[in-house]
């Protein structure tokens, strides 16, 4: 018999490590540590017909999907609908895997490009503020607030901001400071080039430096 260590419940926030595909998972009960099968290895037997892999597979990486999701619709009821349907994307299309990517790096760009469809389709939706994170250059140039007593203010401010933004823009800017993506994943996330990136987001910082003009340092 063995004890299977699982990811956490699909809003949990990504305690799995998507880079890691080959760290131990299972322990046998009666001594000796397992190493898990890598995950070229499983999308191998899903090719193969054993769908009982996939489910490993969506195991390791449910938490960090729906992280993506909720980060970019701030709905669970949205995210949970989003992430499902990007397993099911993923699994129809398993066949054409590129294993020069990892897979990880592949279902979070359908993730990303479901929510991307999603928020231009003008679907509701709602953002809670971002954190404000020491040394993080696309937040902290847009606001310094210097008493605490202002930190609240600048969130509920920063949250009401973002819905203002255009879907391109906000994509581009959560990704990046939410979800810390370089320019090259957003690129391949989004399928657009790097200047693309960089552009919508300055674009997104100089929209948002404007609506929170108050919370700006003086000069």
């Amino acid at each position: 018999m063995k004890v299977w260590s699982r990811v956490a419940s699909s809003r949990a926030v990504g305690s799995d490590n998507p880079r890691n595909t080959t760290h131990p998972t299972t322990v046998d009960t009666v001594g000796e540590p397992e190493t898990r099968a890598s995950d070229v290895e499983l999308i191998h037997r899903v090719q193969s017909g054993e769908t009982e892999a996939f489910d490993e597979l969506m195991k390791r990486y449910a938490a960090s999907v729906y992280k993506v999701t909720y980060s970019l619709t701030r709905n669970h009821a949205d995210a949970d609908d989003l992430s499902q349907e990007t397993f099911i994307r993923a699994y129809r299309a398993i066949g054409r895997f590129d294993e020069h990517y990892q897979f990880y790096t592949w279902v979070r760009r359908i993730a990303v490009n479901l929510c991307f469809n999603h928020l231009k389709r003008g679907k509701k939706f709602r953002f809670v503020p971002l954190p404000i994170a020491d040394g993080d250059d696309e937040s902290a140039d847009i606001a310094d607030p210097q008493p605490q007593s202002a930190d609240s203010g600048l969130r509920r401010d920063l949250e009401q901001a973002l819905v203002k933004l255009p879907p391109d823009q906000r994509a581009v800017f959560v990704l990046r400071v939410n979800e810390e993506m370089s320019y090259e994943e957003i690129s391949h996330a989004l399928g657009i080039p790097v200047g693309t990136v960089m552009s919508r987001l300055n674009r997104a910082r100089e929209k948002l430096r404007e609506l929170l003009r108050e919370y700006m340092p003086a000069t």
